[in-house]
């Protein structure tokens, strides 16, 4: 992690790969041409974040959707996917917490909790994919992965 991941050290491979996958995922999570931008740029962004904590988790959120998501603080209000309610929100810290401080979990363990736990008023999907990347040490812009669909979404 770290410099490497500043856009101007990528070829044209590299960027249309990451601008690709960026413009997939957003597709899928029906965010709109807007979010595909904030998803780049969050891409960056983690890529330069040494350590994973609470603070950058927020950040991550704020930065794929800054009107939706708080930069201080995890969403206050119940969320539901589908017919699913996600973890309650006065647990969300807590639960973030526990999940950061996991040890043995592989990448798609640590994703199904981190879309279980919810965080985020929207963008759940889209951090979800960047963090899933990161973990699976598939975060170099030609080898970047969808997450696995655990919920057989059909847009997948």
């Amino acid at each position: 992690m770290g410099s490497e991941g500043v856009l101007f050290d990528l070829n044209n491979e590299e960027i249309l790969a990451v601008v690709g996958w960026a413009a997939q995922e957003c597709e899928w999570q029906g965010s709109g041409e807007q979010s595909v931008a904030r998803h780049v740029q969050a891409y960056f962004w983690l890529d330069d974040q040494f350590d994973l904590t609470p603070a950058v988790l927020r950040q991550l959120g704020y930065i794929i959707e800054p009107s939706l998501n708080y930069v201080d603080r995890f969403r206050e209000f119940a969320v539901f996917v589908g017919m699913s309610e996600k973890a309650p929100w006065q647990e969300v810290p807590r639960l973030i917490r526990q999940l950061l401080d996991a040890e043995g979990l592989t990448p798609t363990e640590w994703f199904r909790e981190f879309e279980e736990i919810h965080p985020y008023r929207d963008g759940n999907g889209r951090a979800g994919a960047l963090l899933f990347n990161r973990l699976s040490k598939t975060y170099a812009p030609l080898d970047l992965e969808f997450p696995p669909n655990l919920w057989d979404d059909p847009r997948r």
